[in-house]
């Protein structure tokens, strides 16, 4: 008998915090997730420097550091170019193309296994010869939008002096269409600003029987004839090809009749979304797949911010559930369609929630009311609830005694309420400069008086330096003092309330040998924050220190937070603030796995790679630095 093979279940969960994983753990309220500990290993790893979503989920994925793999966060500044580009270019890090280490994956499927990589944030596009890759909800760059149009009710009436909403009578209708009485037609019109040319669907309401107006007639994809839906039923998926600004798209939709007169006199039905199948799954025709078997509802609309929460909070979490259970679906239809051996995915909505909330959620911040408190536990309560249930479908679905499972984020997070300016500091002493422009309204970065410019994600300093950097102006002598002097500057940013500095530290490059940070697309300078201090609060555009606005001018270098009450991006990975912490929670479970064990000294999330290699019996990651955690194992 041959060796009956392992499967790999990593079950990515965004900013997952250790201190609310193990309340909840304690009160009984993720029992699926305590199940999955009590029968397995779990413990804490701290993260890689920059703590975030792209840098560690490709640490992750391939056990290297953030010096190897390059992903330095969602900005990454590229040798050679201009030291402002890349903050034009959000998320390109996520891109495999930036990305220099090879990805666990890629291993797998040389390694004769069937990988399926879903909504992760890295790595993107892969091409797998088996398996496959696919975006659902999170945003990645050089991918098409799986959804054009949200779900829409039509409602028509007989003559209605609205054109848009009229049902009419067709007097000559040669078409292979039979009715006893004269056929009605409704039409719906498909356009937005992404779709270039409107694209009408004609519909007819037919009497079948002579009773009545009892069935809907769509012409069927083949063109040469027409699908019949009656009440309460769904059409079949209607394919159509769409001139779209992405170029021509093959769409799908679907029609449901929701109530049809049987006089004739009104029609009510439900358009689904429309989705896209092309340009966010490899291979393509996994795309149409999806649509098919998997998506139920209407995908959330992209936002300007991928972490913010639009609308109620209730709408959020209904919302969180509903992309749980796609994610779930889908993974399920993978595994039956594709086999799959290795599943990598990624679900974020905590990581949101955390933002927006933490805060209040700890008694030292001023934003606290037990009031606050109770409603926001609840809501963190709820979300943890949602990816328990993940966790027991996907375990009763997709495992069995052979099935590894990893239960791990890429980092957590602390409550934070104050916000820094760094652009205004770096102006305070002269490191930076601006001059207004009429045309932009705002005031642009002057690079002949600039010797010095900051990135906030990730946190790094870069020198303007002479035959390095495009603009440079700082000689090669004058490198080190204009190092001294950025890092005075830094430290000599302070809460006016307290006059402590804001900065925890400041690391020459060449100094990050504990930290990893010593690759060439780290900055000469990485500063990490102190809590409760943070930089973004809401405004991508604060991000970007090569302009800024008048408004920013008479703001503080220091100043209450209005939007955002958790982050992670700014800190030490082993930063701990109040029961909150930076490092990552992680369960492991399956063959070979110990059992009921807590691992006190957390690990690294370098070491996941490799360890899960070593037990998939395959090669590590060509460019992994991590180490094999044998204390995990039987």
């Amino acid at each position: 008998m041959g060796i009956k093979r392992k499967r790999l279940l990593v079950i990515g969960i965004d900013q997952a915090i250790p201190f609310l994983l193990d309340k909840f753990i304690k009160e009984d309220k993720i029992p699926n997730i305590t199940k999955l500990a009590e029968n397995g290993v779990i413990g804490e790893a701290f993260p890689s420097a920059p703590c975030d979503t792209p840098t560690n989920w490709t640490t992750i994925a391939t056990g290297a550091s953030t010096a190897v793999h390059g992903v330095t966060s969602f900005y990454m500044h590229l040798p050679k170019e201009l030291l402002e580009k890349g903050l034009k270019y959000r998320s390109r890090t996520q891109l495999s193309q930036y990305c220099n280490a090879e990805y666990f994956w890629d291993v797998a499927e040389r390694s004769g296994l069937i990988p399926f990589v879903f909504n992760y944030p890295s790595g993107w596009p892969s091409h797998f010869k088996k398996g496959a890759m696919s975006l659902f909800t999170w945003s990645i760059p050089k991918s098409l939008p799986r959804m054009l149009l949200r779900s829409s009710l039509h409602s028509f009436t007989l003559d209605s002096e609205n054109t848009k909403n009229n049902l009419i009578e067709l007097q000559n209708f040669n078409d292979d269409i039979n009715s006893l009485s004269p056929i009605l037609q409704a039409s719906i019109s498909i356009k937005n600003k992404e779709i270039m040319e409107q694209n009408i669907i004609k519909l007819f309401v037919v009497d079948e029987e002579g009773k009545g107006y009892s069935a809907l007639k769509i012409q069927s994809n083949s063109n040469n004839g027409y699908d019949t839906i009656k009440e309460n039923e769904w059409s079949n998926w209607i394919e159509r090809d769409l001139n779209t600004i992405y170029g021509v798209l093959p769409c799908l939709f679907k029609l449901k009749v929701i109530n049809i007169d049987s006089s004739g006199k009104t029609l009510k039905i439900r358009r689904s979304a429309l989705f896209n199948a092309k340009g966010w799954t490899s291979p393509e025709s996994f795309g149409k797949k999806l649509i098919k078997n998997v998506f139920k509802y209407d995908l959330p609309k992209k936002k300007a911010v991928e972490f913010m929460i639009y609308g109620k909070m209730n709408h959020f979490l209904s919302s969180a559930r509903e992309e749980s259970l796609t994610l779930t679906d889908t993974i399920q239809f993978a595994h039956k369609n594709l086999n799959w051996d290795v599943c990598f995915f990624h679900y974020h909505p905590l990581d949101t929630l955390n933002h927006d909330s933490l805060a209040y959620l700890d008694k030292n911040s001023p934003l606290y009311t037990e009031k606050r408190a109770s409603k926001t536990w609840k809501n963190v309560e709820i979300a943890y609830k949602i990816v328990d249930e993940m966790v027991e479908i996907l375990v009763k679905s997709c495992v069995d005694d052979d099935t590894i499972v990893i239960f791990i984020s890429d980092h957590g997070a602390i409550p934070v309420w104050k916000t820094i300016n760094i652009p205004l500091a770096f102006k305070r002493n002269g490191l930076i400069n601006y001059e207004w422009s009429n045309k932009y309204k705002k005031f642009i970065i002057d690079w002949k008086k600039t010797v010095a410019f900051p990135y906030m994600e990730p946190p790094f300093i870069w020198i303007n330096l002479k035959n390095r950097d495009p603009n440079g102006i700082v000689s090669q002598a004058e490198y080190e003092n204009v190092r001294d002097q950025v890092t005075e500057t830094l430290y000599s940013i302070k809460d006016p309330e307290t006059n402590d500095s804001v900065v925890q530290k400041v690391f020459k490059k060449e100094d990050t040998t504990t930290l990893r940070l010593n690759g060439e697309r780290v900055g000469d300078l990485i500063y990490f924050l102190k809590p409760p201090y943070s930089i973004f609060d809401g405004r991508l555009d604060y991000l970007d220190a090569s302009s800024i606005l008048k408004n920013q001018l008479s703001e503080s270098e220091v100043n209450d937070s209005k939007t955002f009450f958790g982050a992670h991006a700014y800190y030490l990975p082993s930063t701990r603030f109040s029961d909150f912490s930076l490092s990552a929670p992680f369960i492991i479970n399956g063959p070979e796995i110990n059992q009921g064990i807590c691992i006190k000294n957390p690990v690294n999330l370098i070491d996941i790679a490799p360890t899960l290699a070593h037990l998939m019996q395959i090669p590590e990651p060509r460019n992994s630095q991590g180490k094999v955690l044998y204390e995990l194992f039987k």
